[in-house]
């Protein structure tokens, strides 16, 4: 019996410190179709969408406050169809939105919206197969080609800096760190690569972790997380060159995020499209989202304890952790 209630109580503290935190779902809001990319600037959530828009909400009040219209592309009928927006970023100073746009013939387009207007920056005519971009500054952008190459542009000249391979397979995602001088790239190989963002060049990779294509990736406070088909998401410390592997319950993992220090992880883990919340210097899994009703698409955290996640159904739950 003695050996019974023992049990009983390691089994008790083990679920405690597993799940220390409490989620709380404060609202769920619509967009126009499947989320294609989340952003945050200065209270307000940046949403591609996969139907021609970028949409931009007020956080605390949650009211829509602009949304960004993108042209229509002709598809291999000839038929128009609104275009999947691919990546969008938002300038340091908050002027302009930058988005990556589908065109025809198979082509991408990025355009820049400020002071009201759209302009068409690079043509699908340049040949530039842009998956995504990131604000360097307000007059620099990094793109990541499908090819596994970046390519560092100048705003205001219209001229590339640098185009650089960085691998050899095909580009997934990419995401810079908090002040913009580093780069975490990743792609069909399973490696994640870490490139000086001034020169272009490849510092480190982070190899034999993910085994197979990686998703999506993050980098936060010199810290890196990512998921991919090998249904497991791996952290990695630069500052300590240890890591922990997180594993999904038999699906990919589609979508990881991390906090601003880095210390919590979040990331897709199942087909009921669950999302973990694990503490990454202890392994442990804090807490679990539940009830989203299509796949996770993006996970973005706010701050330490409020993160936002972005759906295939057009959905975006705003989730708070609470102790």
């Amino acid at each position: 019996m003695k050996k019974l209630l023992s049990l009983s109580a390691l089994l008790f503290v083990f679920v405690m410190r597993t799940y220390s935190v409490t989620p709380e779902l404060v609202n769920v809001l619509k967009v126009d179709g499947a989320v294609s990319e989340l952003r945050y600037s200065n209270g307000k959530i940046f949403v591609a969408t996969e139907r021609g828009k970028v949409e931009v909400i007020e956080l605390e009040t949650r009211n829509h406050l602009l949304e960004i219209k993108y042209p229509e592309f002709e598809d291999f009928t000839g038929e128009l169809q609104l275009p999947k927006i691919f990546s969008v970023d938002v300038s340091p100073d908050g002027k302009k939105i930058i988005a990556v746009v589908q065109a025809s013939r198979g082509g991408r387009e990025v355009y820049i919206y400020e002071k009201k207007q759209l302009k068409k920056i690079i043509s699908r005519k340049k040949h530039l197969p842009i998956a995504k971009v990131r604000f360097i500054t307000s007059d620099r952008v990094l793109f990541g080609l499908s090819g596994d190459e970046l390519v560092l542009y100048n705003l205001s000249e219209g001229k590339i800096i640098y185009r650089n391979p960085v691998g050899m397979s095909f580009f997934s995602d990419m995401e810079v760190n908090n002040d913009k001088t580093e780069v975490a790239v990743v792609d069909e190989s399973g490696d994640t690569k870490i490139v000086d963002i001034k020169t272009g060049k490849v510092i480190k990779i982070i190899e034999e972790l993910n085994k197979d294509k990686v998703f999506d990736v993050d980098f936060k406070n010199g810290r890196v997380i990512s998921g991919g088909r090998d249904k497991k998401a791996v952290f990695y410390n630069l500052k300590t060159g240890r890591y922990r592997i997180f594993y999904a319950d038999d699906f990919m993992v589609f979508s990881v995020a991390l906090s601003p220090s880095g210390k919590k992880g979040a990331y897709l883990y199942n087909d009921k499209f669950d999302v973990r919340i694990v503490d990454t210097e202890t392994g442990d899994i804090i807490s679990v989202l539940k009830g989203h009703r299509a796949t996770p698409s993006n996970i973005l955290f706010i701050d330490e304890n409020q993160l936002i996640i972005g759906c295939d159904d057009g959905k975006l739950y705003i989730w708070r952790l609470k102790r």
